[in-house]
């Protein structure tokens, strides 16, 4: 395949200028609401000086399937030597009030807790966008929320973190969906990747046991009852466990089991068993998939973007067959287009992958 790019600057293509003097060209897509990076190398020849600030438009493919929009980036610094000129940019940040920081509580109302679901679409009206919310998440309720001295953007991306969810501007929505349901910077969803040993140049799995953790636990407490309760997803806290089980010490972020595995437990009460058992399974789930980590470099594709499904097939027996690509590096140059890809297991591995310790 012969490798194909395009940048716009203010709606006209320099690919006519650029392409002669282009040495690499390398995007780094991040998932979530984290910041995609795009660094240019050129061969200068007394080109003009970027401008910092200026909006370039990036697409990748190739002449056989086209090009691919890749996103618009913002240039925020430069470089020159001798011989070379480097860009460096950084996806354009359409909702900078985003950043900035507020302090606000999300109460519960006289007809009970709170949601998840309500917290995004207030979010999303105060920005004047739409929320794109799945049904899946209607489970995660709260007795009351508290917005710090912190920016939506930071809230959010707390809150996507603390239930393994994807939280993100696109297009004109603002999208909340289990981890794996990806979407690209216009808000349409991101095609699944397929994979075979035969469709990569290289590739490898690996195993973290430091990252694995027998259980979650989290602990609520029933106002209607006046009783804590607790729920835990794995194999719980064993007979052997160190330490008194008591409160301060077994709901500790993390405890050690006899047999040297971290359990961890969360922090905070949660206002019914519902939301403490989804919190639970969410962490859990989360810290289960980073134990495992497969990464392949393969021939360019443009397809492959951070929170994409990804399916291995052809691979040998004891491989899961089901991951999220948690980010991807596109990297061009004259002769060749590759992609990078990292990815970790998809929230649904139990299914098809008895976990092994």
């Amino acid at each position: 395949m012969i490798p194909l790019f395009d940048i716009q600057l203010r709606n006209t293509s320099l690919f006519e200028k650029i392409q002669p003097y282009l040495i690499s060209l390398t995007l780094t897509d991040e998932p979530g609401l984290k910041s995609d990076k795009l660094d240019i190398v050129l061969a200068d020849k007394n080109l003009d000086i970027p401008q910092i600030g200026d909006l370039l438009k990036i697409s990748l493919g190739d002449k056989e399937t086209g090009l691919y929009d890749m996103g618009t980036f913002s240039i925020d610094g430069y470089s020159l030597s001798h011989n070379e000129m480097r860009i460096t940019a950084h996806a354009a940040d359409f909702l900078e009030d985003f950043k900035n920081p507020k302090s606000r509580s999300f109460e519960n109302t006289s007809s009970g807790n709170i949601s998840l679901a309500s917290v995004i679409q207030t979010i999303a009206a105060d920005h004047n966008i739409t929320a794109r919310i799945s049904p899946e998440l209607s489970g995660i309720t709260f007795s009351a929320l508290h917005q710090t001295a912190e920016s939506d953007l930071h809230f959010l991306t707390r809150l996507g973190q603390q239930f393994n969810i994807l939280i993100k501007p696109a297009g004109n929505c603002l999208i909340a969906m289990p981890s794996g349901h990806g979407f690209s910077a216009s808000g349409s969803q991101l095609s699944e990747v397929s994979l075979t040993p035969d469709s990569t140049i290289n590739w490898s799995l690996e195993f973290s046991k430091k990252e694995q953790v027998p259980s979650v636990t989290a602990k609520g407490y029933d106002t209607d009852n006046a009783e804590e309760f607790f729920e835990t997803v794995g194999e719980g806290y064993d007979s052997d466990f160190e330490g008194a089980h008591d409160d301060d010490n077994v709901f500790a972020k993390n405890e050690r089991f006899s047999n040297g595995d971290i359990g961890y437990s969360l922090r905070g009460l949660y206002p019914t068993r519902e939301a403490a058992k989804v919190a639970a399974k969410a962490v859990y789930e989360k810290l289960t998939q980073k134990a495992y980590t497969f990464t392949a470099e393969i021939p360019g594709n443009s397809n492959v973007l951070a929170e994409s499904n990804l399916k291995l097939t052809g691979f040998r027996q004891g491989i899961p067959t089901t991951w999220i690509i948690s980010r991807s590096t596109h990297a061009l140059n004259s002769m060749e287009y590759r992609t990078s890809l990292e990815a970790m297991l998809s929230a649904d591995y139990q299914t098809e992958f008895n976990v092994q310790g």
